[in-house]
């Protein structure tokens, strides 16, 4: 018996497609039924009040209560640490400047006079000399002079300078107005001689500045010294604010996180795939990656029930070109231990699996092991989920000849890819990516800064999502998924001009091409937008699929983009070498005209337009 098992384990639910190809001619498939009518197996691990498990159900009245989450060490009493120490601020007094000196003289009439230094001639005054230009009227002459020479440019910019285009002059910059006292006199005017400043009074005045400028400088140093340690002294009070703040925050944090530890919830798990193959945070005391293991454990007993050991799996996983050769050999070894745990260590009883604790299941778990003898030996072949859901359409493409892109959006993850259908209807991939936001992103928006209290026992529906908090994260979820799409498409854009296209030959040839959805993560139509220039939405449904050879199709309720990746994934391969062309190449061989490929056939495959 030919049978390959397509398993798509998913984030929030497992499908499962079997092709049968025991006549290669006449393939058939198959949509694995759990239950009757029941073709979507939750991801989902109770952990009973018996310690027994119970996989894809979740039933309350039979499920342990009890504290699930690690244990967080107790953070004791908030210790802050205590206020700096008030500083000496030093009291600087106002400077105290020694008496200017005084020139005192006996007038011609008997009448003594004091004149301080500052209003002796030569030193606050100005003594003008014969025939020399009172400094005032220079400064008052250039200063008309300026005001002349701006009015007479602007003038000329208001009558032809500003009809074309030139900048309007710059209003002038007057020299500083002299501040020195003058004394007016006429040529025969005399001037009191003991007015007149002597050079030793003239050093005398100087000495007293240069006395009054050492006092200042001295005082100015004791208040910015004084300044400095009032300043650091704020600074230490701000750090040590900041610093209590920090502790206490993360003191809160930690309080919070070790009580949150104590409580007794439903030991109900999800999303352990996706924290098994991304890095979303899970904070349970069992591991997310020894949960995967026993949660396809119970799927390989159910698939060995039925077929024995005679079948190939082929599963698929949330990966980006980037990451999936780092990612492959992980899922093949939890999927060995799961084969393992079935048949070395409960040798296909599984009734003696459904009744053992989970306590000892996680023991009995096979250590981690992977070769790629082991994998061949097993029969299993890894893909990435978007690629899985780009082979489902192989089978009868509805997708038009050219450039598309198909976002498969699963609970945990959204598969980004970018192919190109050639002419013989299949398609070529030029790229793929997964990014770490699907279903669950929507469902947990809202509680995104908040401390982790999901109760997993109860399912939230993207129907429960206010618009508020829709609109929200879609807009953060769209911007993630364009950004991914313009990245390709310019660097695309510019390739194409390299090569000689019109700038605008790419940018049309895109215009209006199809974003395909497939996935359990967009049956809501807000989800499915055009992406860019990608504006033919497309949702992958029977018609589309086009899956020859059904296995009782009539009985088939589910919506067929759900089923899409694991029908992908059940249509046989060899191996799991993945050809994924380098995005430089979709071009390449239109380069040189002279070439195999001319650019009719660009604009035949592409509808691109050479310049």
């Amino acid at each position: 018996m030919a049978i390959t098992i397509g398993l798509d384990f998913g984030t929030h639910q497992t499908k499962i497609c079997i092709e049968n190809s025991d006549s290669p001619l006449h393939k058939t498939y198959e949509f694995y039924e759990w239950d009757k009518g029941v073709y979507a197996f939750p991801s989902i691990i109770q952990i009973n009040k018996d310690h027994t498990i119970r996989y894809g159900s979740i039933d309350l009245d039979t499920c342990l209560v009890a504290r699930k989450k690690k244990i967080v060490t107790n953070p004791g009493e908030l210790n802050l640490p205590p206020r700096p120490t008030e500083p000496n601020i030093p009291v600087v007094e106002e400077p105290k400047l020694p008496a200017q000196p005084v020139y005192t003289f006996v007038t011609d009439g008997g009448l003594s006079m004091s004149v301080p230094y500052k209003d002796l001639y030569g030193i606050g005054r100005y003594l003008k000399s014969k025939g020399e230009v009172d400094p005032i009227k220079k400064w008052r002459c250039k200063c008309r002079k300026l005001e002349t020479k701006y009015n007479k440019e602007k003038k000329s910019w208001l009558l032809r300078g500003k009809k074309y285009g030139y900048p309007c002059p710059k209003e002038p910059i007057y020299p500083p107005k002299p501040d020195l006292i003058v004394i007016k006199r006429s040529d025969n005017e005399s001037v009191n001689p003991n007015l007149v400043a002597t050079e030793t009074q003239k050093k005398e005045y100087q000495d007293w500045l240069n006395q009054c400028a050492s006092i200042i400088k001295q005082y100015n140093r004791s208040v910015e010294q004084r300044d400095w340690i009032i300043s650091q002294n704020k600074k230490n009070i701000i750090n040590w604010e900041n610093e209590c703040e920090r502790i206490s925050r993360n003191h809160a944090i930690q309080k919070k996180l070790y009580e949150e530890s104590l409580v007794e919830y439903p030991m109900v798990y999800r999303y352990f795939k996706q924290a098994t193959f991304s890095a979303y945070v899970w904070d349970y005391e069992i591991k997310a990656q020894d949960l995967t293991v026993l949660y396809l454990a119970n799927i390989i007993f159910r698939l060995e029930e039925r077929f024995g050991t005679d079948f190939s799996i082929q599963m698929g996983i949330p990966a980006s070109k980037a990451t999936f050769s780092r990612l492959k050999p992980f899922a093949s070894g939890y999927l060995i231990q799961a084969i393992r745990l079935v048949e070395d260590v409960f040798q296909n009883n599984y009734e003696k699996f459904l009744a053992t604790p989970f306590e000892e299941l996680l023991s009995l778990i096979p250590k981690y092991e992977y070769s790629a003898d082991l994998k061949m030996q097993y029969g299993l072949i890894i893909l990435p989920e978007a690629y899985a859901a780009l082979r489902s359409l192989t089978a009868n493409s509805r997708i038009p000849r050219g450039m598309s892109i198909m976002l498969d959006m699963g609970g945990g993850t959204t598969d980004i890819s970018f192919f190109v259908i050639e002419d013989n209807g299949e398609p070529h991939i030029y790229h793929f990516e997964s990014i770490a936001k699907g279903l669950n992103f929507f469902l947990e928006y809202e509680d995104r800064l908040n401390f982790r209290t999901i109760d997993f026992s109860k399912k939230k529906e993207l129907e429960d999502v206010s618009s508020d908090v829709f609109n929200s994260a879609f807009k953060e979820f769209k911007g993630n998924i364009d950004t991914v799409i313009k990245n390709l498409t310019d660097f695309l854009h510019q390739d194409t001009i390299s090569k000689g296209f019109m700038k605008s030959a790419f940018k049309d040839a895109v215009q209006n091409r199809p974003a395909i959805y497939t996935g359990g993560g967009c049956y809501d139509n807000r989800m499915r937008k055009s992406i860019l220039d990608f504006s033919d939405v497309k949702y992958i449904d029977k018609k589309i699929l086009g899956i020859p050879n059904i296995i009782e199709e009539n009985r088939v309720t589910i919506p067929y983009s759900l089923m899409a990746t694991a029908f992908g994934l059940s249509i046989q391969r060899l191996d799991d070498e993945i050809e994924v062309s380098k995005k430089e190449d979709l071009f390449a061989k239109y380069t040189n005209l002279n070439e195999q490929y001319s650019r009719w056939d660009a604009h035949r495959e592409h509808g691109m337009y050479e310049d």
